[in-house]
């Protein structure tokens, strides 16, 4: 199971190209939603026959994409934010 980049709701079964989350209409099948997709790496992906996409959160026909299980390194660098404030009070 998947979830939508930008409101994190449950998607279940596969994503098609044009898919779309069903509470907030975000694409689906997008580089931010890919469990490729690294901001760090060349052309934003870890795979190395990927093009580049100027947009990471529209929808693409990327044939490689496979939705992403875990949580970005956004959300995880939010948590550790969070938890260090409660720790230290600020």
């Amino acid at each position: 199971m998947s979830t939508c980049p930008r409101c994190s709701a449950a998607v279940e079964g596969p994503i098609g190209f044009h898919a779309v989350c069903a509470s907030c209409h975000a694409y689906l099948h997008c580089c931010i939603n890919c469990r490729l997709y690294s901001p760090n790496s060349h052309n934003h992906c870890l795979s190395s026959t990927t093009e580049y996409v100027r947009d990471v959160e529209a929808g693409n026909f990327c044939e490689e994409f496979d939705p992403a299980k875990t949580r970005k390194a956004a959300d995880a660098g939010k948590d550790a934010k969070d938890r260090f404030d409660q720790l230290f009070g600020s």
